[in-house]
């Protein structure tokens, strides 16, 4: 038997045995890494947050711009707060596990949870998401079935992810919101589901308003008054009944939990009155809306102790109050220095124009 050497055959340290690049590609993709690399990518900076989303298929791509037409974009130029550097990043990942049909009723089937600094998402066999939020990261395994579906993907796994990693730092308050003709003073309008304030702030975009949201007002503090900006930008949905009061209006019918809507493209009708940037208002007049059977729109003064729970109630709201100590702070000011007001909504559409108007 012939003794080899080291000479002869060498043997280096156990590391070298390590597979090569050439061995690797031999080896099974066990865990789908290789095939979930990201290979395109997205970037954008909603609310001036840098963000960059990346996937392993350029479709979703689609998605990603659809979210990004949505958030209030920085200004040009954009001077960058020093704490808004820490930069989002979302990687879509489309995985080839075959799945049966997409349900029409997935986004009420969605299933929410968190664990301290961990958030999940998961869509049943078609997907599952996590996000770490200290991190601005958040990585999504959708199947091809949910990944065909740009609409949903945009608006309940990004829209989702990237708000919960804004409002960390901005105040958010579920609101119908316009800027007056001057851009100078935001109209907030607050109210329950089916009361009017999205049918009033149209009223007023047709009047010469810009519409800046019809879902969330997000602040962020800025000396002694407040930088601005919404979420939807650009769209608006609408009750049946509502969209036959605006017959140039369309667009996608969607169900929005009992209710079918319809979801229009304001850009497609009121391009030059999109507030679509963030801004610095001089005033904002806070509007509590009702609904009233008189002709007549009536606005009286409100105290900030009565407009204080209904603030509460439709704001973000998490189990951990120091997480939002920032969203607490912000409404505080704002009940402090915007005008506060109870709008009962008549049924003359141009007196609901003529009153608010007359704010001051």
């Amino acid at each position: 038997m012939t003794n080899l050497t080291n000479t002869e055959f060498p043997i280096s340290p156990p590391y070298s045995l390590l597979p090569t690049p050439r061995f690797a590609s031999l080896l099974p993709d066990f865990w789908s890494r290789q095939a979930n690399t990201p290979t395109h990518s997205f970037e954008f900076a909603p609310f001036g947050v840098p963000t960059q989303i990346t996937t392993n298929r350029p479709e979703l791509l689609s998605a990603a711009r659809l979210s990004a037409g949505r958030f209030s974009q920085p200004p040009t130029p954009n001077p960058q707060p020093p704490n808004l550097q820490s930069p989002i990043s979302l990687h879509l990942i489309v995985t080839p596990h075959p799945t049966p049909p997409l349900p029409a009723d997935l986004p009420e089937r969605l299933r929410y949870n968190g664990l301290d600094d961990w958030l999940s998402l998961s869509a049943g066999e078609w997907g599952h998401a996590f996000a770490h939020l200290p991190s601005r990261t958040a990585v999504a395994f959708l199947s091809p079935a949910l990944a065909a579906e740009t609409r949903l993907v945009s608006r309940y796994i990004v829209d989702h992810y990237l708000l919960n990693f804004i409002l960390t730092e901005w105040a958010m308050l579920h609101a119908s919101c316009v800027l007056d003709p001057s851009g100078q003073r935001l109209i907030l309008m607050v109210a329950p589901h089916n009361t009017g304030k999205s049918t009033t702030a149209l009223r007023l975009l047709r009047a010469g308003y810009m519409f800046l949201a019809d879902g969330m007002a997000l602040l962020r503090q800025n000396g002694k008054g407040f930088v601005a900006g919404g979420y939807p930008i650009g769209e608006v949905k609408l009750r049946d009944d509502v969209l036959a009061l605006f017959s140039n209006y369309g667009g996608e019918a969607v169900q929005v939990r009992e209710q079918r809507k319809t979801v229009v493209n304001l850009r497609a009708v009121h391009a030059d009155r999109l507030a679509e940037t963030l801004f610095m208002p001089q005033q904002i007049h806070l509007c509590l809306v009702e609904r009233s059977s008189n002709t007549q729109t009536e606005i009286a003064p409100l105290s900030p102790a009565e407009a204080e729970p209904v603030l509460a109630a439709n704001s973000v709201f998490w189990d951990e109050p120091a997480r939002l100590a920032h969203n607490t702070a912000a409404l505080h000011v704002l009940l402090e220095s915007a005008g506060l007001y109870r709008l009962k909504i008549g049924t003359e559409p141009e007196g609901i124009v003529q009153t608010i108007a007359k704010l001051t």
